[in-house]
């Protein structure tokens, strides 16, 4: 009896350490979404230079793609080269909508989403059944047949000279012709992404993506349907980098069979690279970097090309983690020569 209610007693001081360390990580977390929106807000009022202010809201819809690429690459595994494909189909379906059709921007947006959630379906489906560099170069060819594709339909996508003249892009009552409201809108959705992005692997489909990263042939042994999981992986994504290409169209004003480029791809893929792929917020520091500092420095394209290849040699060499885990390392050191000046 007595080891029971010593047992009890063990169950109670487990559980109320439990929710102290849940509650105590949900008050963290509120704070770093009050400091991010803080930001957002002044960022987006106290800069006053367009030109700063709409590339700060570029930088957010690319960091939306490439959050897109890393919920199949830091998620299923795999290195989605045709992610572009969906950035195409969210940036035309805008397009189209608006200056075909006559819709409005935010009943134009959802409507491309639907449709890349469903191709994505499709493809996945289909190219699903390969993995590692077999699904890479089957999902790199979708996408130069979509080029192909947009280039040719001159009477829907306008040919190779694509699609511009757009009427006032606007979000109900936020203009998005405006720098600080398109940096506004454009940060709020990135920030959301990234809350919904992190509940998702904490719950049991992130477990469930993250033993198929791991080792597919074990998950599948303890019961994960590692196609179902891959599947709803790349289904979940392409929303998520049709919506980054649409937010990308109030800052180009032009829409051409370009998006379909797997240089899109490549440099989503940087930028995961670059800021880790096991952190949700890691393609969001690497799409700054990527994307602000050449602008910053004054880099020419091609220096820029030079400069970053370089970068994400070293990386890939000392720390694959990106700048996560130099940044862990840079923590756990100095930690550690604190406790040793403690300690003398």
């Amino acid at each position: 009896m007595a080891t029971q209610d010593f047992g009890t007693m063990i169950d109670r001081k487990q559980v109320a350490v439990s929710a102290k360390n849940r509650s105590g990580r949900i008050a963290r977390e509120a704070s770093y979404v009050a400091c991010a929106l803080i930001v957002i807000v002044v960022f987006a009022y106290t800069f006053t230079d367009p030109f700063v202010v709409t590339l700060a809201g570029y930088t957010c819809a690319f960091a939306l793609f490439a959050l897109s690429i890393n919920i199949i690459l830091g998620g299923v595994g795999e290195v989605p080269l045709g992610q572009c494909l969906f950035f195409g189909v969210g940036a035309y379906g805008a397009a189209i909508g608006m200056g075909k059709l006559g819709l409005p921007f935010e009943v134009a947006v959802p409507i491309a989403l639907v449709l890349a959630v469903v191709l994505a379906a499709v493809i996945g489906i289909i190219t699903l059944r390969l993995t590692g560099a077999y699904f890479s170069i089957v999902s790199w060819g979708l996408t130069g047949v979509a080029m192909v594709a947009a280039t040719n339909l001159e009477e829907i996508t306008g040919g190779p000279l694509g699609l511009f003249g757009f009427p006032p892009i606007k979000i109900g009552p936020l203009q998005l012709s405006d720098p600080q409201t398109y940096f506004a809108v454009t940060a709020g959705i990135l920030l959301l992404a990234i809350l919904f992005l992190v509940a998702l692997r904490r719950s049991p489909f992130g477990a469930a993506m993250d033993s198929v990263r791991q080792n597919p042939h074990l998950a599948r042994s303890v019961g994960v349907d590692v196609a179902r999981v891959r599947l709803k992986a790349f289904m979940l994504s392409a929303p998520f980098a049709a919506l980054a290409g649409a937010l990308a169209v109030p800052y180009t004003q032009i829409v051409t069979p370009e998006v379909f480029s797997v240089a899109n791809t490549v440099d989503g893929l940087l930028m995961v690279l670059l800021g880790g792929a096991q952190l949700v917020v890691g393609p969001v520091i690497g799409a700054a970097m990527f994307t602000l500092i050449p602008q910053a420095m004054n880099l020419d394209p091609n220096v820029r090309i030079l400069v970053f290849s370089s970068i994400i040699i070293l990386i890939m060499m000392f720390a694959p983690g990106g700048l996560h885990q130099l940044g862990v390392a840079l923590r756990d050191r100095l930690g550690r020569k604190t406790d040793d000046d403690r300690s003398r």
